[in-house]
């Protein structure tokens, strides 16, 4: 488990270790979420289910008064996330930098709408 400040001082050397790898589009800091598979997810301060007009589906919102470090709950531990193109990329980033784990997540190529 990492605290906020333990993971954006690892986003640094993860930033380094990610240079040159064509399809990295982005890396960051993000919650460590701990639902499990088929249970609702744990309930944060300032988060509120809002209804999208286009899908009607539920989308968590942030309330304009939550701070970055309210959003992993009391307790709460941070990861850094690297986001990629291209799924062949997941095994030439590491597990892990300084004791924080990292996400590797495959997203779509970003272009302008």
């Amino acid at each position: 488990m990492a605290t906020l400040d333990e993971a954006r001082s690892a986003k640094a050397a993860l930033r380094e270790k990610v240079t040159g790898l064509d399809g990295v589009i982005g890396v960051g800091v993000a919650p460590e979420f701990t639902a499990s598979i088929g249970q609702p997810p744990r309930e944060y301060p300032g988060r509120k289910q809002a209804k999208s007009p286009a899908s009607r589906s539920p989308v968590e919102v942030l309330s304009e008064d939550e701070l970055v470090e309210q959003v992993a709950g009391p307790g709460g531990s941070w990861v850094l996330q690297v986001n990629v193109t291209d799924a062949r990329l997941v095994d030439k980033i590491p597990e892990e930098i300084d004791d924080v784990a990292v996400r590797v997540r495959v997203v779509g190529a970003v272009r302008a709408g």
